[in-house]
């Protein structure tokens, strides 16, 4: 069976289009109906969550018709803490109150998702897949499933998109129930039109093992003899690319921060080591999208020194956060707390020093502390992979 900690990002496709998780570092300090929202996210009491739907529609005094998408998210977020508290009707009952059907698709398939991540329920959560490709199919190709004002090209890559996630949710699902021969038709759908070379890892896995689950041996072969020796590093263009957009004599920014076991960590100290800096949050789905990959890299550079720096986590728990994030995915190591600056608690000290206005942001400095290279967003393991490879390489040259 797929490990299910494999199966991990296929939903930043969907967060990321219901959810901005790029941030401007001259935030404003007002609380945002994001910041509201991403509060209800964290709330284990699904009625509290109801109540806060209610009292955030009315402070925002949000309109049923001009603001329908927001208050969509609303009810999305409240269906999926009645999921996790296992009370199912009423997931269902608001996931049905949810107006857009696009929304209502997203949140059946994060529904979906978080079953098979957890490992229960999994008829369930086999019936709530399929139930979200079969909305999907439903509309995907209906004009009038496309909202006012968007675009008829941004829709429909929009909804290409949008098809990766759902199908290969299905596929996994399917495959963990044991009907490999259903899971191998929606894993080429999911598949359909997409580059293997930027596919996920976990997709290429679970189609070359559906392969050959169903007889297929010798396609399984040639996809990964196709994908394995694609290592971008070792070539020559793509180095040259990379180097191109290298710093050629900036100094790292200095930095002195704890770690989650109170150790000062400073970057003066690791002169003549490479050290990769990653500028994450735990709210921020790119960024834990990306981390099997970072793990995978780190362990394969121990001489280079991997910092987690977690930055924009508020509040008073944000050490507490951050730890049981660590503790419960036993990743990241080396992760370090950013500091709010004195003044605007909006603004980090290391992010701000290195210029971060969005994460993840991957930063390389070289033995001799220089700043070599920065990197921001995360689209699949295989490019973070190469691309960190090849500014490894090319830092150790410096």
């Amino acid at each position: 069976m797929l490990k299910r900690k494999n199966m991990k990002t296929i939903m930043i496709l969907l967060l990321s289009m219901l959810f901005c998780c790029s941030w401007n570092a001259k935030a404003q300090t007002k609380e945002t109906l994001q910041n509201r929202i991403q509060m209800m996210t964290k709330e284990s009491d699904p009625e509290k969550n109801v109540v806060s739907m209610r009292n955030i529609i009315r402070d925002y005094q949000l309109d049923s018709v001009k603001n329908s998408e927001d208050i969509d998210v609303l009810k999305g977020q409240v269906a999926l803490s009645f999921l996790k508290a296992g009370t199912f009707l009423k997931f269902e009952i608001y996931i049905g109150l949810i107006r857009n059907k696009f929304n209502q698709t997203s949140y059946l398939n994060m529904a979906a998702d978080q079953l098979f991540r957890a490992g229960n329920n999994m008829d369930y959560a086999q019936a709530l897949a399929q139930k979200t490709v079969e909305l999907y199919d439903s509309y995907k190709d209906d004009p009038s499933a496309r909202p006012d004002g968007f675009p008829l090209e941004d829709w429909n890559r929009f909804m290409r998109m949008a098809a990766y996630p759902y199908y290969e949710t299905y596929a996994a699902i399917l495959h963990e129930n044991r009907d490999d021969k259903t899971a191998l038709i929606f894993e080429e759908k999911a598949l359909k039109g997409i580059d293997l070379d930027d596919a996920m890892s976990s997709s290429i896995t679970l189609y070359s093992t559906l392969l050959v689950s169903q007889g297929q041996e010798d396609k399984a072969r040639e996809i990964l003899m196709k994908l394995d020796p694609i290592q971008r590093e070792g070539n020559d263009t793509y180095r040259t690319k990379i180097a191109k957009t290298m710093f050629t004599n900036q100094e790292a920014s200095n930095f002195s921060l704890l770690d989650l076991h109170g150790k000062r960590v400073t970057l003066a100290d690791l002169r003549g080591k490479v050290v990769v800096l990653d500028f994450w949050a735990t709210w921020c789905a790119p960024c834990v999208a990306s981390m099997p990959a970072m793990e995978k890299i780190s362990k394969q550079h121990p001489e280079v020194v991997f910092l987690f720096v977690a930055t924009r986590e508020n509040g008073k728990d944000a050490a507490l956060r951050v730890a049981s994030y660590v503790k419960m995915n036993k990743f990241p190591v080396n992760a370090l707390m950013d500091q709010p600056m004195d003044q605007h608690t909006e603004l980090f000290q290391v992010a701000s020093a290195y210029k971060v206005d969005g994460i993840p942001t991957k930063v390389v400095i070289d033995r001799k502390g220089k700043l070599r290279f920065s990197t921001k967003g995360y689209s699949s393991d295989r490019e973070l992979i190469n691309e960190l490879e090849a500014m490894i390489a090319i830092a150790k040259e410096q």
